[in-house]
């Protein structure tokens, strides 16, 4: 049962990912692009990321050394991983209240701070998982099985693109209010099953 964290990475990728399908295609269509009579264009948007991750990473990187070195120790990995998927549903639900508004009209706009301070928690969710992947890997696999499991890994990442891309498919049918609201629901479910998910891993 060491696998089950491949739950958690196809969860989280098929969240994350995302930003370059149907967050990307909300931006296009529903956001207001115009900052002082320039639209910005649409492809912009990909690069919040990489620069909340240059501003946040150093900040990310204190607190887990902080609680590394306190007494109660570091999170365990599960936990760590559902708390990002959690993370990651909390950047939808700021999103929530736009969708909420504009449904599929695409004549309607809302503010483009919505988009942006939705990628600041898609942000720090990587950050929460992804650099413990293939470390994580190491280290509860057995060695025999190591280069293995790192390809488990890799491949759940590929899966986890490919659920990715029928999720931004339904936002067209159901709707992103419902995709979103099942994000954020299963990161919370993740979370109260990750303590018996990380017995399992030990």
């Amino acid at each position: 049962m060491r696998q089950s964290w491949a739950v958690f990475v196809i969860a989280f990728w098929a969240a994350f990912e995302q930003a370059g399908s149907s967050l990307t295609l909300y931006a296009n269509d529903q956001i207001d692009r115009n900052v002082f009579g320039f639209e910005i264009p649409t492809a912009w948007f990909r690069s919040l990321n990489p620069l909340f991750i240059v501003l946040l990473a150093p900040i990310m990187s204190a607190l887990w050394y902080k609680l590394g070195s306190s007494k109660r120790g570091d999170l365990k990995t599960p936990t760590n991983m559902a708390l990002g998927l959690v993370t990651v549903g909390l950047g939808f639900l700021v999103l929530l209240p736009a969708v909420m508004y504009t449904g599929n009209d695409t004549v309607l706009k809302v503010n483009i701070l919505f988009m942006i301070v939705t990628y600041i928690p898609h942000t720090l969710a990587e950050l929460m998982i992804s650099p413990v992947g293939l470390s994580m890997v190491s280290k509860i696999a057995p060695i025999k099985l190591a280069s293995l499991l790192m390809g488990v890994w890799l491949a759940s990442s590929a899966v986890a693109n490919m659920v990715a891309g029928q999720l931004a498919a339904y936002t067209k049918s159901l709707g992103y209010l419902e995709i979103y609201s099942v994000i954020i629901g299963l990161g919370i479910v993740l979370l109260l099953i990750s303590k018996p998910v990380a017995m399992l891993m030990e």
